[in-house]
């Protein structure tokens, strides 16, 4: 299995007027991707509306992903569901088709207390061989995987990343400092990348990298690897403010797809009951956007 580090676009599914998943778009979107950059492809996770998927669909699209990246990007595949057999069920599907890693928000109706965390993390784990990124995102499943918890699931041998997305720069620092290795942080917050590179995150779940995918993988590149936190520091600048537009509005998915049909790739419809931005929000979006293409334009 690779090694998950650098950004990693969580992608988008785009639709058709009908609302069918439009494969062909797919497609382009993974060429369009790697060929700006991106480390690695989240697909069915959140921004993939995941949830609105249907069984079907949802291997479908985890099979279409791995057969057109075929192994040039290492492919993580959301696998959340609302019940630990219904999960191990997907992991397993993952594993089977070649997928480098699983994606696992904790169930999202019930509200499971840690305890209940832990027993589905481990039973996964123990049910599977593929490598399990933690998704911690209290604002989407209603619970929040404490540090504690975090720690103790990182003892398991294929429990290996944690996509944090408290929004709390504070828990990441602590994962950093205290899990001593046995697990590698990922960025799941659009507006703490850079910060959260600097504490020692080793990979970005990047939402802008559906429209921006040159920008999103260059901040990796500058703060990571070549140390450049200056120009890093000018690329999320340039980013930052879409991005705080996409953590804040409750309009991520709309926002996203409409930024990539703008800059003319496949962001596509979405699914009912999401509805279309208002023109007049459009007009900021494109505001914003604008000014981290001309940034891009101007490296």
């Amino acid at each position: 299995m690779k090694e998950l580090k650098g950004t990693f676009v969580v992608m988008v599914t785009p639709f058709d007027e009908n609302q069918n998943i439009n494969f062909k778009a797919m497609e382009e979107n993974i060429e369009w991707y790697i060929e700006k950059g991106a480390h690695g492809l989240i697909p069915l996770g959140s921004t993939g509306e995941m949830a609105s998927l249907t069984e079907k669909e949802r291997y479908e699209v985890a099979e279409f992903v791995v057969k057109i990246v075929n192994n040039r990007l290492p492919v993580c595949i959301g696998t959340t569901a609302e019940t630990t057999t219904k999960t191990i069920e997907y992991t397993r599907h993952a594993e089977k088709i070649g997928a480098d890693a699983v994606l696992i928000l904790p169930p999202y109706y019930y509200n499971p207390v840690q305890e209940e965390i832990i027993y589905h993390y481990e039973s996964i784990s123990d049910a599977v061989n593929i490598p399990i990124m933690i998704y911690n995102n209290p604002g989407t499943s209603g619970v929040d995987i404490q540090l504690e918890t975090v720690l103790k699931l990182a003892e398991k041998e294929n429990i290996k990343y944690i996509k944090e997305s408290t929004g709390d720069i504070i828990r990441l620092r602590e994962i950093e400092r205290l899990g001593h290795g046995n697990i590698i942080t990922f960025c799941g917050s659009e507006e703490l990348v850079f910060e959260s590179f600097f504490l020692g995150a080793q990979g970005w779940v990047s939402v802008i990298g559906n429209a921006l995918p040159e920008l999103s993988s260059a901040i990796y590149q500058e703060t990571v690897i070549n140390k450049n936190y200056k120009r890093a520091k000018e690329i999320y600048n340039a980013l930052l403010p879409l991005c705080i537009e996409l953590e804040t509005s409750g309009k991520l998915v709309q926002i996203i797809k409409y930024c990539m049909d703008r800059r003319g790739v496949n962001g596509g419809n979405f699914r009912s009951p999401r509805l279309p931005l208002s023109k007049e929000y459009c007009k900021k979006i494109d505001r914003l956007l604008e000014k981290a293409v001309e940034f891009n334009k101007s490296r």
